[in-house]
């Protein structure tokens, strides 16, 4: 055999071998390989399940919701870093005309860099009402009143917490309304369910409210309502104040309250965005913009709050609607009353009242309250009525001031150094000594009593930190001038 037939045979050999040990080979290196990955490599399993148990409170009876009051007393306080001013009333506060003459500077910077955004927008409107936040707010908007605004709040709240029934109401009339105005001057000055010193008179009108609520015609938290007819009056007002109760202190339970309230107001809407001293519809409905000012309020407190009711934002646009029929644009500049009163004269009263509104819903840019802002800006704050009624503000100067106060504060500017050099100072000293106020001279609202002009002015005065300034002032100078004055009518605002 020679060498090229044994490297043939030798070759022959290692090819018919190298496919099948070849293969077996490979497998036994892949099964190694496997092996060593499956015990080199440590493989967790972490199953991490967490449970949330939500408690949802409800209340179906009145004996729950007075255990319920009863343990609001539990609920804590956020402790504010700063401490609020300092008000005794065992000593005589300083003279208004002395604060007044000290040339304390106003910090307005503010009311001039802000955008026209929506206050929709914006979270945190209450915040100007803890203690570090009012002694903020007064310090920058107050222009060096603050001492002696304060020191009037004081004693108007130690009034209220003093007149309340046994029930948890105020009155002596429309009580459901007495008493959501008493409230709202409680939470304006940062006091709520838990406060110290205002906490229990708190949670006795909050269970006045919510009794009145459940006795209401609708099973399940009907309107409030006077001798079992529904009050449009007091239903709003009742809905602003149990509103701004949830929004400050988050209980459950009161958000029930809140959003069924609301949803009568949505659905209690005329069709023109009014509303009705019955809720009715139809061309037989009294809409005024009186009436609608108190609703508006009312939806924007339950928005602020977190009220979840279907429609709520589109009831408060559909509600400019109703507020931009009634002005007089191109003429007087201000707004009318009634739809029921096609030949009444527009007048301040019910401007004040429209362009506050339109502001708390991010309209006050709009024509209509640009107008409506400027005429206000010429009307002077004062207590007596001259001989040609130079107040400006017909028979319900306190009314009036309430909405007029809030809307050239949003505004800012002069219009607001102007208005607060004048109100602050006459409504302090017209406080009696027990805290209360009495209404203005030759008005209609003595029959009110002192209850509804110690909470409207009391208010008033809560204006520099009761909502933060988030609006951009009104351009009043692209306004057309207005051209003629009208005299003002009386006007009939009814709570029932």
């Amino acid at each position: 055999m020679n060498y090229a037939d044994l490297d043939w045979r030798i070759r022959r050999i290692i090819d018919n071998l190298w496919g099948p040990v070849g293969t077996v080979l490979i497998h036994i290196i892949i099964v190694i390989a496997l092996f060593r990955v499956v015990t080199l490599q440590k493989r967790e399993i972490i199953t991490d399940v967490q449970v949330i148990i939500r408690e949802i409170e409800t209340f179906k009876d009145l004996e729950d919701i007075e255990e319920k009051l009863d343990e609001l007393a539990d609920i804590p306080t956020v402790v504010d870093a700063v401490t609020p001013p300092t008000v005794s009333l065992d000593q005589e506060p300083p003279q208004v005309d002395t604060i007044t003459s000290a040339g304390q500077a106003t910090d307005l910077s503010e009311f001039d860099v802000m955008e026209a955004v929506s206050p929709l927008r914006f979270k945190g409107l209450w915040a100007g009402r803890s203690a570090s936040g009012r002694k903020d707010a007064l310090g920058k908007y107050s222009g060096g009143l603050g001492n002696r605004t304060e020191y009037a709040v004081k004693k108007a709240i130690e009034w209220l917490k003093t007149h309340q029934y046994d029930d948890g109401s105020w009155g002596p009339n429309y009580r459901v309304a007495m008493t959501g105005l008493a409230l709202l001057t409680f939470f304006a000055h940062g006091e709520t369910t838990s406060s110290p010193e205002y906490g229990m008179a708190i949670r006795k009108g909050l269970k006045f409210l919510l009794e009145t609520q459940k006795a209401g015609v609708f099973v399940g938290g009907g309107p409030w309502h006077d001798k079992g007819q529904i009050n449009a009056y007091e239903h709003a007002i009742g809905t602003y104040a149990i509103s701004e109760a949830y929004g400050l202190t988050g209980i459950p339970f009161l958000k029930r309250a809140m959003e069924d309230a609301i949803q009568i107001i949505i659905d209690g809407q005329h069709e023109a965005g009014s509303w009705d001293y019955g809720y009715r519809s139809g061309a037989e409905a009294n809409i005024d913009v009186s009436l609608s000012g108190w609703h508006i309020q009312a939806l924007k407190a339950g928005l602020m709050a977190g009220a979840e009711n279907r429609g709520l934002k589109m009831a408060l646009e559909s509600s400019m609607r109703g507020l931009k029929v009634r002005a007089d644009l191109g003429k007087t500049g201000m707004f009318k009353y009634s739809s029921r009163a096609e030949n009444h004269a527009p007048d301040r009263t019910m401007t004040g009242v429209a362009v506050l509104c339109m502001q708390l819903v991010g309209h006050a840019l709009d024509a209509e309250a640009r107008a409506g802002i400027q005429v206000l800006m010429g009307l002077p704050c004062m207590w007596t009525k001259g001989p040609e009624d130079l107040r400006g503000t017909g028979r319900w100067p306190l009314y009036a001031w309430y909405y007029i106060t809030q809307a050239r504060f949003h505004q800012g500017g002069k219009s607001w150094v102007t208005w607060n050099k004048q109100f602050a100072p006459i409504l302090c000293n017209m406080q009696n000594p027990d805290g209360s106020w009495c209404p203005a001279p030759d008005s209609s609202e003595a029959g009110y009593g002192p209850v509804y002009c110690t909470t409207l002015t009391a208010l008033m005065l809560e204006v520099y930190y009761r909502f933060l300034p988030t609006y951009k002032p009104i351009e009043t100078e692209k306004v057309k001038p207005i051209e003629k004055e009208t005299q003002d009518d009386e006007i009939v605002i009814k709570f029932g």
